[in-house]
């Protein structure tokens, strides 16, 4: 038994040596609190940091780019259900042909708030060669290692290989992940609280000076 405890132990330290070089759990867990949010556990900050590379990530500055986002996604990383379609799952509203079962929703769910069933569909053949994410939406909501999965696949698939995220520019991240909230100035609000809590992750990742805007609606 003592053997056991001592292998696990050190598995642990392995992993946090292996992925917690580029942030460690003290980052992590001040970035979040200082958006104004509550602390966040040890499991999803060792989500965070082992699904990084997964997603091409190897800077602190994407690092907080991901992670900002996913606050912003999540409202502090709290909700993995779209709060207007929670209880409802918005019948309709994101409504594609001759994609997934009857009687299927596919509104935001997960870190990044995945949503369509196309985005589903995509992302269940990536990751587990089915689709099962197409079967079972809500799968990425209650399985909390799909929801960073998820978030991680959308990340790698439509914003990590843009220009702009290699050149620093936060903006082309959201233009990304919401591009309405670039195009429409009704919507600049959210856009900007996205930068925000970036500015709050580089800190709290020990980057200086605040974020590069650019890329949304300047």
């Amino acid at each position: 038994m003592k053997t056991l405890m001592v292998l696990v132990i050190v598995s642990i330290l392995d992993f946090h040596g292996a992925f917690g070089n580029l942030v460690t759990e003290a980052q992590f867990k001040n970035a979040v609190k200082s958006s104004g949010y509550p602390t966040p556990t040890t499991s999803q900050y060792s989500a965070f940091v082992h699904n990084l590379p997964k997603a091409g990530i190897s800077t602190k500055q994407e690092a907080a780019m991901a992670l900002a986002q996913f606050i912003h996604e999540s409202d502090g990383l709290r909700a993995k259900r779209e709060y207007a379609c929670a209880k409802t799952g918005c019948p309709g509203k994101y409504k594609q042909a001759n994609c997934g079962p009857a009687g299927k929703t596919y509104y935001g769910r997960g870190y990044i708030q995945l949503t369509w069933c196309s985005n589903y569909k995509a992302a269940s053949g990536d990751l587990y060669g089915n689709d099962r994410l197409v079967q079972d939406p809500d799968l990425v909501a209650r399985d909390e290692n799909v929801a960073w999965q998820t978030g991680f696949w959308f990340w790698r698939k439509n914003v990590h290989s843009r220009a702009g995220v290699s050149q620093g520019k936060f903006g082309d991240t959201t233009r990304a992940i919401n591009g309405g909230e670039c195009t429409n100035p009704k919507l600049h609000a959210a856009a900007r609280n996205r930068f925000k809590i970036y500015n709050n992750c580089r800190k709290a990742f020990g980057l200086s000076g605040n974020g590069d805007e650019r890329g949304c609606y300047n």
